[in-house]
């Protein structure tokens, strides 16, 4: 019985690994969103500190 074991749990090693690949996958794919949503999230606050900062020069006429 127990040469029987590694041959039925080959099958599940290998989707095991199958699995990992995808997690791994999608981890560098999160990584790469967090990032690109990082950079965006800098360029509007420093586009969002400058038209604060020209709303201050011009005053308003209302």
């Amino acid at each position: 019985m127990s040469d029987q074991t590694p041959n039925e749990a080959s099958p599940v090693i290998q989707q095991i690994g199958m699995l990992n690949l995808r997690i791994n996958d999608m981890m560098t794919q999160l990584n790469t969103v967090m990032k690109t949503m990082m950079e965006e999230n800098a360029a509007l606050k420093k586009e969002n500190a400058e038209l604060k900062a020209k709303s201050k020069e011009t005053p308003k006429t209302r």
